[in-house]
């Protein structure tokens, strides 16, 4: 691993939502522009805070999603900076219309927060684990989707998200997740995935909660004696192409890893700029179209194929396919 900035063990988790709602605050301190909106979603210590401090710049709207989204629309349009907050599946599945064409057509600068993206989320089952955000999402222009490892990453990719200009999805995933990063100053920038982990046989590109089972399976891997370079895609859209393309080159075979459907997903948007310019064996590991269900959220990456162990299976096929 790059021992400048990765942790060497990964036993300390947090949640996404919890370093979300510490950078939030924040900044909404530093800019006053910054409001935020909630549709049947616990605010928790930034709603707390925002009711005390700003009261005129939190809203809730209950269960209504996509009135949300269009409230926040019109607050862009005024010059604000609106954070949106609910779960995932209901900002893809109830207000999909009024991203793409309230939001997205017109470029607004709106902040969409998946809250509870994923499949890993170990409670209400099929109905609320979101796997197909990415795949619907990435297909609307303008719409950056931002995706991060671990709370530290959740601040830099909020941070990033007030700097932009133009509208944004951030995936957070719901359960405490190993914290990859030692602190905010490693080499992080928007649109170009981060190198972890040094190796020349295979790479690995792996998004959210997930690229700790990567950086771990990448370990056993090296074990026996097959050396993965290891990248966290904290932006699935934009795509660095370049840096896929060097990979392809470099190891000759690529596995990618989601918590979300492969059809569509990261694995699906890595192929395609594989398959169109240096075509190598490409594995897809990630929810395999299908539904999910309640358990643990390692039962679920057992259940599902999301754990280490199926990350290096993915990696011997992959390797074992190179020409």
């Amino acid at each position: 691993m790059i021992k400048e900035y990765v942790r060497e063990s990964l036993n300390e988790l947090k949640t996404m939502y919890q370093a979300y709602n510490e950078a939030i605050i924040e900044l909404a301190r530093q800019n006053d522009k910054i409001v935020l909106l909630y549709a049947d979603f616990p605010s928790d210590i930034a709603g707390e805070f925002f009711r005390k401090e700003y009261p005129s710049r939190i809203f809730d709207f209950g269960i209504a999603e996509a009135n949300m989204i269009t409230a926040a629309a019109g607050l862009a349009a005024c010059g604000k900076i609106p954070f949106t907050h609910c779960h995932g599946i209901f900002a893809v599945g109830r207000a999909y219309n009024q991203i793409r064409q309230n939001v997205a057509f017109d470029m607004l600068n709106v902040k969409i927060v998946l809250c509870n993206s994923g499949m890993l989320w170990p409670f209400m089952g099929g109905s609320h684990q979101v796997i197909e955000d990415i795949a619907a999402l990435r297909a609307i222009p303008n719409l950056m989707i931002m995706s991060p490892a671990d709370a530290v990453e959740t601040k830099r990719v909020v941070k990033a998200a007030v700097e932009h200009s133009g509208p944004v999805t951030l995936r957070l995933a719901n359960p405490p997740t190993p914290i990859i990063y030692k602190d905010e100053n490693y080499p992080f920038k928007v649109g170009k995935p981060t190198l972890l982990r040094e190796g020349g046989d295979v790479t690995i590109f792996s998004t959210g909660m997930l690229v700790s089972e990567s950086l771990l399976a990448a370990n056993i891997l090296s074990k026996e004696g097959i050396e993965a370079q290891v990248f966290d895609v904290h932006t699935i859209k934009p795509l660095d192409e370049n840096t896929i393309i060097d990979a392809a080159k470099k190891t000759g075979a690529i596995v990618t890893v989601e918590d979300a459907n492969i059809i569509g997903g990261l694995g699906g948007a890595v192929a395609e700029i594989v398959c169109e310019n240096y075509p190598v064996p490409v594995k897809r590991v990630g929810v395999k179209d299908e539904f999910g269900q309640s358990g643990t959220v390692e039962e679920l990456k057992q259940a599902y194929g999301l754990s280490a162990k199926h990350v290096a299976e993915a990696v011997k096929m992959a390797v074992k396919q190179k020409s």
